[in-house]
This record gives structure tokens, C-alpha cells and sequence, in this order.
């Protein structure tokens, strides 16, 4: 297992570590927090434990679900994130009020081509997340889709990248292709609740935004499993770039001063063997 296992060391760069249960797919974070935000730790670096109460966003059902079919629903995916957070030591409260965080969670499957057939574009998605409207303004209904997108993955940077530039090209390929995603929001709850009637929503304190290529032999649920267990890195954390990652290799979270090694998720290979 090592042998095929490779570390690759990129100063301030987020890398991810991912299952092979599927072939050569690549799993895309974002991971954001607010500036001064840091989880309170102990000397030897273990993070102080940190509450936090779920609360249900947007569900993209994507453009392929039959009527008579089910897509992942929220609990479905809060117990999948559940599980995550708490190896973060994030614990579920028992009460909103108990809570340091309301976690707003999005998520669903982008379907980019079927969508662009449809004129429904609303703008009211980034209210609820608290993003940029002005994103929106623009005269192409596919090029204001296509800029949702980006906003719903983390990609949005790209357009400040150079036009020719092969990371923006890879990226804007990304946002042309049909992904599954699970966006985590983080409010602060004493600043939700010191707001006034018809106050907008405080900055989040942290955004994670994790989204993997779809496909017909991959399963929602399966999909949605596999970004929890990747997400379980970032929850909380501020990284300055974002990157693909190939399932099924090691790789490092890079922080100033700090390597930080993390596991690879079990392969079916290391399953059948046992």
C-alpha cells in the first residue's frame, strides 16, 4: 500500500485525500474561513470541542431524477456530515440555542447541459448563502448559470485568472460538467440571533464546498459518502488556493509552518484482500 500511495508537498495549497472506489474521479474542495477566525486548541494542538446545530438549505435534485425516484435527502446527508464533523471534534448540540454554529447545508447534483435548456435562473441562491449578487448581472442566461455554478463549487476565482490559463480552463471544465455537492455553512449563532427584522445574514464564519464528477454508475448516496469523509479534513479551516484531487492517493494539508498527514479512505482492493 505505501508504494502506491504519493505525498505531494505544495506550500498553502489544499490537497485532499480520497477513496479509490471509483476510477480516476476528482473530488474538487474549497475551504474558507473568516479572517480571525481560528478554533480555539489546546497546547499540544488538539482543537477545544465546538458545537453546532444543522440547518437545511438549498437541494439541487439535478435534471436526470425520475418523478418517481428519491434523491439523498437532508437527514441523509446531516448524519453522513454528522459523523465527519464529530472526527473534528464538532459536536451536535441538542438545542439551537446551545450552539456555537448553525451549519446551513446546500447540496444536490449540478447538471449543467439539461439546465441550460431551462430560464429559471434564480438569484435569490446567493441571499440565502450571503453571497455577491452582483455575479448575476450579466446579459447571458447560460453565462449567468455557468457563474452559479461556479459560486455553488467554489470556483468563482477563476475569473480572475488569466483567460489562457490552464488552471482556469481546468476549472471552467469543471463547471460544465455534472457534479454532486455539499456546501457547509457556518453562522455564528450569537451573531444570528443579535440580528434585527429584515437584517441580512452575518458572514459566515467558514465555508466548505466539496463537489465530485457525476455519473450514471454513481450513486447519489455514494457520492455524498465520499465528500463527507474528504470534507472531514477542512471543516473549519482557511485555505488559500483549491485543487482537484484523484482518488485514491495520499496526500498532505499544507499549512504555514505545519504537514499535516492524512489517511487514505479504505479502497476495494484493501477490502477484498481482508
Amino acid at each position: 500500500m505505501p508504494a502506491r500511495l504519493k505525498t505531494i508537498v505544495r506550500p498553502l495549497l489544499a490537497l485532499l485525500v480520497v477513496s479509490s472506489q471509483l476510477p480516476a474521479k476528482e473530488i474538487l474542495v474549497r475551504s474558507w474561513a473568516q479572517e480571525g477566525y481560528l478554533r480555539p486548541s489546546l497546547e499540544d494542538g488538539t482543537k477545544l470541542e465546538e458545537s453546532y446545530v444543522f440547518f437545511k438549505g438549498e437541494y439541487y435534485p439535478g435534471a436526470y431524477l425520475e418523478n418517481s425516484e428519491k434523491g439523498t435527502s437532508f437527514l441523509e446527508v446531516s448524519s453522513l456530515l454528522e459523523e465527519q464533523l464529530e472526527s473534528r471534534n464538532y459536536r451536535l448540540a441538542k438545542h439551537p440555542s446551545a450552539a456555537d454554529f448553525f451549519l446551513v447545508i446546500h447540496w444536490g447534483e449540478l447538471t449543467p447541459e439539461a439546465d441550460a435548456f431551462e430560464n429559471d435562473i434564480d438569484a435569490s441562491f446567493d441571499d440565502d448563502l450571503g453571497y455577491d449578487a452582483n455575479v448575476f448581472n450579466m446579459s447571458g442566461v447560460a453565462e449567468s448559470a455557468k457563474r452559479k455554478n461556479a459560486q455553488i463549487i467554489g470556483t468563482s476565482s477563476m475569473y480572475d485568472m488569466h483567460v489562457y490559463s490552464m488552471k482556469r480552463q481546468k476549472l471552467e471544465e469543471a463547471v460544465q460538467i455534472d457534479r454532486y455537492f455539499i456546501n457547509v455553512i457556518a453562522f455564528a449563532t450569537s451573531e444570528m440571533k443579535a440580528r434585527g427584522e429584515g437584517d441580512s445574514l452575518p458572514e459566515p464564519k467558514w465555508i466548505t464546498q466539496l463537489s465530485v464528477p457525476s455519473s450514471r454508475q454513481l450513486e447519489d448516496a455514494t457520492a455524498f459518502d465520499i465528500l463527507a469523509k474528504t470534507g472531514a479534513a477542512y471543516f473549519g479551516e482557511n485555505v488559500r488556493d483549491l485543487d482537484f484531487m484523484r482518488e485514491g492517493e495520499k496526500r498532505g494539508v499544507v499549512k504555514i509552518g505545519e504537514l499535516e498527514f492524512i489517511e487514505s479512505l479504505p479502497s476495494e482492493d484493501s477490502e477484498n484482500s481482508e
